[in-house]
């Protein structure tokens, strides 16, 4: 076994590998995305940086681990991508956290990383490091053929435009795995959606759609209403909104969301709405030594 940074011209091969492996809930990582072209631009942004954020390791030619560091420099922490390992498990997986915790331990305070229970492997490489357990998310999903049509009044619900990003920007959690300003852009990409609620002439809520296989599956990544706004329904009519729009705009046949198991509330509303259970993610983290931080200078 031998490995080495990633590079360029191996992007398409890694993406290609990573795809695969990410679609087993053995070895499943969250934050990689879900499809092989975007994975290569995914891990393609870890090759502009000066240092290593990547790194790939190899049998002879064939690839049998990969870990990522996918870095947030206004947080000081990384998400990791990985570690992966197809192949001698734990010699690879410890080879591969050898060469990336250097980066991690110089340059972020934290890192962080989640998957299923199903990913033994990875759950062994978190007790092994000392990475502290900090959240449990429920995955629930809900089938077009389950879904019955609103007959609510929308009028309310409209696109965020420009003069709308300050509410949501106070509306977004700070913890939140997309910043105000990723949420923004991606939502300008084709089939994703942000939709507001507008009231009193502000927005006291928004929903965020994603849609992760055309034709096929979306997901609704967020949804957040005013605080003092609460109890008086624009969660549930903002939901079925991006339900109504999934299914029938998009002609999609499943949507699924994400709570945390602590959020009973929530997890109620959305079995109201016939979400039921697919999966249960579990997030750890690692505090590391704080030094300066990561240049962020693409070359």
């Amino acid at each position: 076994m031998h490995i080495r940074e990633l590079e360029v011209k191996d992007l398409h091969k890694v993406a290609d590998w990573l795809y695969r492996m990410n679609e087993q809930d053995h070895h499943y990582v969250a934050w990689m995305a879900s499809e092989p072209n975007e994975i290569f631009e995914q891990i393609w942004t870890l090759t502009q940086f000066t240092d290593p954020l990547a790194y790939v390791a190899w049998k002879e030619n064939e690839i049998i681990g990969f870990l990522g560091l996918l870095p947030f420099f206004d947080q000081k922490l990384c998400r990791l991508l990985g570690p992966f390992a197809e192949v001698n498990e734990r010699e690879v997986i410890e080879g591969l956290w050898d060469k990336a915790s250097l980066t991690v331990h110089l340059h972020f305070d934290v890192a962080k990383v989640a998957c299923f229970d199903a990913n033994k492997e990875l759950l062994s490489f978190t007790d092994r490091h000392q990475f502290d357990l900090y959240n449990v998310e429920k995955t629930l999903a809900l089938h077009k053929h389950s879904f019955e049509p609103t007959t609510k009044d929308h009028s309310h619900i409209v696109n965020v435009i420009e003069e709308d990003l300050e509410d949501i920007a106070h509306l977004h959690p700070s913890a939140a795995y997309y910043t105000t300003d990723e949420m923004i852009r991606l939502s300008k990409e084709p089939e994703n959606h942000l939709w507001g609620y507008q009231k009193d002439g502000r927005m006291s809520g928004y929903v965020y759609f994603e849609t992760i296989l055309e034709e096929q599956e979306g997901e609704i990544c967020f949804v957040n209403v005013e605080e003092t706004d609460q109890g008086e329904g624009i969660g549930t009519s903002l939901i079925e909104y991006a339900l109504h729009y999934a299914f029938h705009a998009l002609s999609l046949d499943v949507v699924t969301i994400s709570v945390r198991t602590q959020n009973k509330e929530a997890e109620k509303l959305y079995r109201y709405l016939g979400f039921r259970e697919i999966n249960t993610i579990y997030a750890y983290q690692k505090r590391m030594t704080t030094v300066p931080t990561i240049s962020t200078t693409i070359h």
